[in-house]
């Protein structure tokens, strides 16, 4: 290859970058898409929902930007468990859920 050519390629890379970076991003914008969605369809009560954007999912592979870590309380751990139960416990009363055995039966053993 030429000095023109890695010239050129670099140039491109510039405008359309190849590599992980990309794919990093490419992914980062599904995650965002779908945060945005199931914030927007499912908000909590009395509080607008904060939109992300693709870079709030990007890795930080040069550990420039520091995030401070939140440790959810025992509480909140309750809280969101007994939410859990509570839809469970719903859903059961509703008849929206097949408590059935199923009729394939127990799963098969593979011998190797």
């Amino acid at each position: 290859m030429t000095s023109f050519q890695i010239s050129e390629w670099e140039a491109y890379d510039r405008v359309d970058p190849i590599g992980e970076w990309r794919a990093d991003f490419r992914h980062a914008q599904l995650r965002s898409m779908i945060t945005n969605i199931t914030r927007t369809l499912y908000p909590e009560k009395g509080v607008e929902p904060k939109m992300s954007v693709p870079l709030d999912f990007m890795p930080d592979w040069e550990g420039v930007e520091e995030k401070e870590i939140v440790q959810q309380s025992i509480a909140d751990q309750k809280r969101v468990l007994m939410g859990i139960a509570g839809d469970q416990k719903r859903r059961v009363r509703k008849g929206n859920i097949n408590l059935k055995p199923s009729k394939r039966g127990p799963p098969m053993k593979r011998e190797i």
